[in-house]
């Protein structure tokens, strides 16, 4: 089965932090080699099979912890939302030519704890999504 963003999980995931008071968390190994959580409410969509984010720290937490090993983890949970929660496994990068994309694609209130734009973008290529909305699971990949 293929991987499709859009839609439903598109309609929960684009915006939910200004909308809903909703991030993402994505889950990685940083630097250390430890798991880490990070809440990312600049995540969105930018294609049927990727997500986006941005990170201010472009030598750092999550940038450099993906650096050596790509392999993460998207979480959301929005009771509110259908779905309700996703599991979304992927291998991310950090993509510089994809800044300008990337940030204009996130929203104002994000924008604004970067608003020199000193971050870089964040891709991930979307492998499998696990969850469950009001019409039952989801399951894609």
């Amino acid at each position: 089965m293929s991987i499709d963003l859009t839609g439903p999980i598109q309609n929960v995931i684009d915006g939910s932090l200004e909308r809903a008071g909703r991030a993402c968390a994505v889950g990685y190994i940083d630097q250390d080699g430890y798991p880490a959580v990070s809440h990312r409410g600049s995540t969105h969509v930018i294609s049927p099979n990727q997500l986006a984010l941005w990170t201010r720290q472009p030598n750092d937490g999550l940038a450099k912890g993906i650096a050596a090993n790509p392999r993460v983890t998207v979480a959301f949970f929005d009771p509110a939302g259908d779905p309700l929660m996703l599991s979304m496994r992927g291998t991310a990068r950090v993509d510089a030519s994809r800044n300008a994309e990337v940030y204009a694609g996130i929203g104002a209130m994000e924008q604004g704890y970067d608003p020199e734009q000193g971050g870089v973008a964040v891709i991930i290529d979307v492998e499998s999504v696990r969850g469950f909305g009001h019409e039952g699971p989801v399951v894609q990949g």
